[in-house]
């Protein structure tokens, strides 16, 4: 059940592998770094019968992203230990292991200057997911591999775009951190967050 660290080193900066170490030998798990996933970055899973307890980080992210996932999901594990299922998966006490493992990364210089900025605030109140903090994932999309898809905050209101070149759909007014947009084929509408990655089309 030993994690391999000359395989993490690929996905987390190499500033955070003694920290990760000294964390995870302590508290040993189970780690999987599967293909991308739409509906999530990460989860925990809790220990069953004899099985060890497991975490899994999606394989996309990039190194940052990828950290701080994996750090998300480890307070999940030092949490459950604690108090099992007797507290909110993300109640005060998540956010307080959460943010005390983050500020160990962040006094070690892990992070650049402004990502550091972005997630000292962050931390006043983390989310449930990094996912719902458009600050945060603006500023941690710097460091993607280049694409050709963009964010559908940055693209006009009424231009055309697909998601996943599958379904195809018209910017719509800002509801909150949320766009309404019109599907071009059903002329139904719906609620697309703005850090959705979207490939702009011809109108």
């Amino acid at each position: 059940m030993q994690i391999d660290f000359q395989i993490l080193q690929s996905y987390v900066p190499q500033e955070s592998i003694p920290i990760l170490e000294n964390w995870f030998n302590q508290k040993p798990f189970l780690l999987r770094i599967p293909k991308k996933r739409v509906s999530k970055f990460g989860d925990f899973r809790a220990s069953l019968k004899n099985e060890p307890h497991r975490i899994s980080v999606n394989s996309d992210l990039n190194k940052y992203a990828f950290l701080i996932t994996l750090t998300h999901e480890f307070a999940h594990l030092l949490v459950w230990n604690r108090h099992q299922n007797k507290v909110k998966a993300h109640g005060i006490e998540w956010k307080t292991e959460f943010a005390t493992l983050m500020k160990v990364l962040l006094n070690k210089g892990v992070f650049p200057e402004g990502l550091k900025n972005v997630l000292i605030k962050h931390l006043n109140n983390p989310p449930a997911s990094s996912g719902r903090d458009t600050n945060l994932v603006k500023e941690l999309r710097k460091y993607d591999a280049p694409k050709s898809t963009i964010q559908l905050i940055d693209i006009p209101e009424g231009s055309a775009f697909s998601i996943n070149n599958k379904r195809f759909f018209i910017k719509g007014n800002k509801r909150r951190t949320r766009f309404l947009c019109r599907e071009i084929s059903s002329k139904k509408d719906y609620l697309i967050h703005g850090v959705a990655e979207v490939l702009l089309i011809d109108n």
